[in-house]
């Protein structure tokens, strides 16, 4: 089929196509773990490669043609202007020099993003010119294929991408692929012709049997993990910080399309800011909800540039009262980000290191450096911002009512936006919660309410990850109720957006923490870390403009909102006391803190130096005999976790299971009773049933209570009654059995 002059080209393009979907695979997963963005060009990009080579076109064709379109989408992706203008040209090839200058000095990290994504498109075309090799002249993919397997699993199991599918899709390109490969190599070591037919007979079975596996794997029933995932370990190991556990740490990102899942703190200076009054600090908003996150195209929508430093914006209406405040921002040279970090309002910015155009795009209200002049920009460093802080009267935004639903304005309409797979009982909450309120504000402030109530908590260990099509409002508000910022300001977002009420999703940064005050005593400092990041929800009130909401327990609204007919304020007074009560704590140490070092003698201080260096390597001495102490003692108190796990463990599941209403957990309760049981050495034999199995159990307990569960958990399982029903009957039957031993 691929020898000579005999190829057969349907079975020539039958292979180029399928290494095309196979190296497609691994294109897929790059949004959810990289910065990388405008996949599309690297798809184009490999099928045109192929496509070249699958025709023969010479290489005095193909290598132009190649090159052309990278240069095309480099262009597209990084500069502005006519694509035949020279005056981009000559920056690419300044880039390029200036890159592999990094290159030769061992400076990899510094690396612009467009001398990166060149490198990518190198790699790809020497990429398919290696499958091309593999696939057409040595007849193998084997290993290629178990690479893609291997690659797609651990970006499965580490990153937000679902690869459900993706597998599913593999496995079936890459056992048609092995399978037509071992046909030629049959052909060839047999020296049979090429024929159609035979290559019918043998590609239709191979599809069917392929097809057949694929559907019995998806369809069949998935068991729960056994063994812990050692990788987040390796992590941790690698990078020294055992403290976080291998999980993600909390921090500014820029992918929000699949929220959810534990992080550990991280006290990572990111920037601090001099001003009079706390604020949060917005980098983004995203409007669109999918189900599973938030997605916002930056390209969609159009920018304005900021004019001699100066932004008119509107985020509310002039009618609104407000307060001109300052802040001044400083950086952490490693913060990895450009974007402008600022309040809301704000009216001015003026950069202290660098002249260069910043542009706000009116999609996300994102605002970074523009031009060619911020390409190469790690992050702003240092800028005062001038913002306009507002005031809202209470009174005024409860005259703001629901009668002109439906006549929203066409730039509010996509705040209303909500995927068609929400579950109506997300809806059915929303009309319950405001159905009892006749304006805007009353009905958020009783999602708020809600939402700050008992039945939730803030988590940021225990937190789930939706499965499937589980929509990730629906879980956190029916199942979990645990989470963080974002599960509290999503699920916000979207009730109110089912009561008909546009709403938005702001990220960025609170005020962070405490730092004293400025020399002149007339600014107060704050220090901001990854731990301080943050989403909060924004409302939309006509005649009014946005106004900041606060759901997520714990935190606190820096909005003002004041009732001017009680001259009470709402929202502001409890904040402010807070940070008075923050400044009088922080200010007494630090204050003493300098009186000691005014007091003790300068004799006394060098001859406390030298001790302290004398005292540095018996520290280190002391630090490691204790670091080893602690590590037996951990050694020790995990294998005594081990092995009476028999005994402790129960108690574990049953405060975990026990409480449950929903239809899945019967099936997960029997399925933790069975493990229970096999740790104490009752293990169900294969092609044992469970009839059989709870007899064996109820004779060595001397009780029927096995029998009785299994018959109940039957009639869940096998007539499909109903189990939530058949679990609340059961579940103290199974809370005895689970404690037997």
């Amino acid at each position: 089929m691929l020898s000579g002059g005999k190829r057969n080209r349907f079975g020539l393009l039958l292979f180029y196509v399928l290494t095309f979907l196979l190296l497609w695979e691994w294109l897929r997963p790059l949004q959810y773990f990289t910065d990388t963005g405008h996949t599309v060009f690297f798809i184009l990009f490999i099928a045109l490669v192929f496509l070249l080579t699958f025709f023969k076109v010479p290489w005095f064709i193909r290598f132009p043609v190649s090159l052309g379109f990278v240069l095309l989408a480099l262009h597209t992706i990084f500069y502005e202007g006519s694509v035949f203008s020279p005056s981009w040209i000559a920056l690419f090839f300044q880039d390029l020099n200036q890159n592999f200058s990094y290159i030769f000095s061992g400076m990899w990290r510094d690396m612009s993003p467009l001398f990166r994504t060149l490198l990518f498109y190198v790699l790809l075309w020497l990429l398919v010119y290696l499958l091309h090799y593999w696939v057409i002249y040595q007849r193998r993919i084997l290993f290629f294929f178990i690479m893609t397997v291997v690659y797609i699993a651990v970006i499965d199991t580490f990153t937000p991408f679902d690869a459900s599918y993706a597998i599913v899709r593999i496995v079936l390109i890459g056992f048609l692929l092995l399978g037509l490969l071992y046909l030629e190599r049959i052909r060839e070591s047999e020296a049979l012709k090429s024929s159609r037919s035979r290559f019918a007979k043998w590609f239709a079975p191979l599809l069917l049997m392929t097809a057949v596996a694929v559907c019995i794997g998806a369809v069949s029933p998935k068991a729960d993990p056994v063994w812990p995932d050692p990788v987040p370990f390796l992590q941790t190991a690698a990078t020294g910080d055992f403290a976080s556990s291998g999980k993600s740490k909390v921090g500014y990102g820029t992918n929000d399309e699949a929220l959810g899942g534990p992080f550990s703190k991280d006290d990572t200076w990111v920037f601090t800011w001099q001003g009079n009054e706390r604020s949060y600090f917005r980098v983004e908003t995203k409007s669109r909800y999918t189900g599973k996150g938030w997605i916002e195209d930056e390209k969609a929508g159009a920018s304005i540039q900021l004019d001699e430093d100066k932004l008119d914006y509107q985020w509310y209406d002039e009618s609104v009262k407000t307060e001109t405040r300052k802040a001044i921002v400083d950086i952490d040279p490693a913060y990895k980000y450009d974007h402008v970090l600022y309040p809301i309002g704000m009216t001015e910015i003026k950069l202290n290191n660098f002249f260069v155009p910043l542009r706000m795009n009116l999609n996300t209200e994102k605002i970074k450096p523009a031009g060619k002049t911020g390409a190469d920009i790690r992050n702003l460093e240092s800028y005062s911002v001038t913002y306009k802080s507002p005031v809202f009267d209470v009174d005024q935004l409860r005259k703001v009512s629901l009668e002109s639903e439906g006549k929203w304005s066409r730039s509010h309409e996509k705040y209303l936006q909500l995927p068609t797979s929400l579950p109506d009982r997300v809806k059915t909450l929303a009309r319950d919660l405001t159905k009892d309120e006749d304006n805007i504000y009353d009905k958020a402030k009783a999602i708020e309410k809600y939402l700050g109530s008992s039945e939730f908590s803030y988590e940021t260990e225990d937190v789930a990850v939706p499965k499937g099509d589980q929509d990730y409002v629906d879980q956190f508000l029916f199942e979990t109720k645990i989470g963080y910022c974002d599960n509290f300001s999503t699920a916000m977002i979207v009730l109110l957006r089912s009561a008909g009420i546009p709403a938005r999703w702001v990220k960025g940064y609170t005020s962070g923490e405490y730092a004293g005050t400025t020399a002149d005593r007339k600014r107060t400092m704050y220090e901001v870390t990854n731990n301080n990041a943050h989403s909060w929800v924004e409302v939309y009130f006509e005649g009014q403009g946005w106004v900041t909401f606060e759901p997520t327990k714990g935190f606190l609204n820096p909005e003002q909102l004041v009732e001017e007919s009680s001259g009470q304020q709402a929202g502001a007074a409890s904040d402010k006391k807070e940070d008075a009560k923050k400044n009088d704590e922080g200010q007494r140490p630090q204050d003493a803190k300098e009186q000691d070092n005014k007091e003790k003698p300068e004799s006394q201080a060098k001859h406390d130096a030298k001790a302290d260096s004398r005292a540095g390597s018996d520290d280190a001495d002391r630090t490691l005999l204790t670091g080893a102490a602690v590590l037996g003692l951990l050694l020790a108190f995990a294998a005594v976790l081990y092995y009476t796990r028999a005994k402790w463990m129960p108690h574990m599941i049953i405060n975990r299971l026990k409480k449950r209403r929903d239809d899945a957990v019967f099936f997960k309760a029997y399925d933790e009773l069975l493990r229970q049981l096999k740790r104490q050495g009752m293990h169900k034999e294969e092609g044992q049933t469970l009839r059989e199995f709870a007899k064996t159990v109820d004779e060595r307990f001397q009780s029927g209570d096995m029998t009785a569960l299994t018959r109940q958990y039957e009639r869940a399982l096998y007539r499909k009654e109903d189990a939530a029903k058949l679990w609340n009957d059961s579940a103290e039957l199974w809370e005895n059995l689970i404690k037997k031993r």
